[in-house]
């Protein structure tokens, strides 16, 4: 008797110890603490999406892989990775800590919201750039300088991002946005003029002038709708 009684006394106890442990390890999970962060996406290459601070002076790249993660779009609905977009606004979920990688990533990515829409400027420019390049290779250059004219059409972090942005396009092209300081040795200039031409429209001029050929132009308008420029007719 005496027998049994301890047998259960210890089979109760181990229940106990059971139930605790798996209710402590559910606190931890649910009290695990996590860092939001709000950013504008600026390009993606598959499902990384390459990101700088929606507000602040901060101008560093930051990327994030949205693969398999729990994304909601500007309604609350369950999203992929695929329908983020070039210029959508995020609210990240993550651990708190940033890679010191660069780009900086960040670490433990556990949610994403959608929040908003901009434009889509630096994968939109960045793309019609290496459109002017028919025949010729980037490489062919040590150097590439992008300078800005005219009306504002990438903010400062913006511009670091093309820079990264055109760098890995450009394998082996050293490629600079708002030169500092004067670089002549086999160096290329790209020169974007930008002019307001109504509330959604721009007049947009890419020189191109490799140095070593003639120099190549192309102006057009571009429009903005719903967060995506386009080149008019």
């Amino acid at each position: 008797m005496r027998k049994h009684l301890f047998c259960s006394l210890l089979l109760t106890l181990c229940v106990l110890f059971s139930c605790a442990a798996c209710q402590s390890l559910t606190n931890t999970k649910e009290t695990e603490p996590t860092t939001r962060v709000d950013l504008e996406i600026v390009y993606k290459r598959n499902q990384l999406c390459y990101s700088v601070m929606e507000n602040g002076d901060d101008t560093t790249l930051y990327v994030f892989n949205a693969a398999a993660q729990p994304i909601f779009d500007l309604e609350g609905k369950s999203a992929t990775a695929m329908d983020l977009l070039p210029g959508m606004t995020v609210s990240l979920e993550y651990d708190g800590f940033v890679l010191e990688t660069y780009p900086a990533q960040f670490s433990g990515v556990s949610e994403i919201l959608v929040t908003g829409q901009k434009a889509n400027s630096v994968e939109f420019l960045g793309s019609l750039i290496s459109g002017m390049f028919p025949s010729a290779t980037p490489d062919e250059l040590e150097r590439w300088e992008i300078t800005f004219d005219g009306d504002e059409f990438l903010n400062a972090k913006e511009k670091k991002a093309l820079e990264y942005k055109m760098q890995e396009e450009w394998k082996g092209a050293n490629v600079v946005v708002e030169l500092s300081e004067q670089y002549l040795s086999k160096t290329g200039h790209i020169l974007i003029t930008t002019e307001k031409a109504g509330e959604s429209s721009v007049q947009l001029t890419i020189h191109m002038d490799s140095g070593y050929s003639d120099a190549t132009q192309r102006r057009m308008t571009i429009s903005l709708k719903d967060g995506q420029w386009s080149v008019g007719e």
